[in-house]
């Protein structure tokens, strides 16, 4: 009964951000204009544009030789630097602060932005250094595509790195990389992924 709870527990805390994430619909900040697009096929043999980028026009929102800074992310994909803000990060609900989730939006595209969990060998619960785990989750969404830009799966290495945790403050600083999958299959690099973030 208690696994049960568990999952249960495990399938709410991922479900309620997804249900957010697809009913918040915002206006574009910005075009993806001219970026290279991939095609989906649907039953029947139809063919959708999917409106889903895999080379990112540049945000010049987006500065890498700054610092990143408290609720704040930033990642490199191919050329393209990716940045934004967090709407949310805590630790999962009935967990002993093993897990923690974060995501938000883009700098330069409210309709897109992250989405990344973390599952960690040791619980949070005092000041941790260097925790690196792939038990990790990573989405990087569009909320205007029929399905993300990329995500991480099980069969490819995708990392975070806690590099530091305090527990007085409950901020989290780390970084994150790895393979990535499109839409259509495509694999992608994300790297110098960062994040500092306050875990409620």
């Amino acid at each position: 009964m208690k696994y049960v709870k568990r999952y249960f527990a495990i399938f709410l805390f991922f479900l309620l951000p997804v249900l957010v994430l697809l009913n918040t619909r915002c206006a574009k900040e910005y075009s993806f204009e001219g970026a290279k697009v991939d095609t989906l096929s649907r039953g029947g043999g139809d063919t959708l544009v999917s409106q889903i980028p895999t080379s990112f026009p540049p945000c010049g929102l987006c500065d890498p030789s700054m610092p990143i800074t408290l609720g704040h992310w930033s990642f490199k994909t191919g050329n393209a630097y990716q940045c934004g803000t967090f709407t949310s990060s805590g630790f999962f609900s009935g967990f002993s602060k093993t897990n923690f989730t974060f995501f938000g939006p883009s700098a330069c595209s409210v309709d897109t932005g992250i989405v990344v969990s973390v599952y960690l060998p040791v619980a949070l619960d005092r000041d941790q250094y260097n925790l690196t785990t792939q038990q990790t989750a990573f989405y990087y969404y569009d909320h205007n595509a029929p399905a993300d830009i990329f995500q991480s799966r099980h069969t490819a290495v995708f990392s975070v790195t806690v590099q530091s945790f305090i527990d007085a403050t409950r901020i989290v600083t780390g970084t994150f990389g790895g393979t990535v999958f499109a839409a259509n299959g495509d694999t992608a690099q994300i790297s110098e992924g960062q994040f500092v973030a306050q875990l409620h």
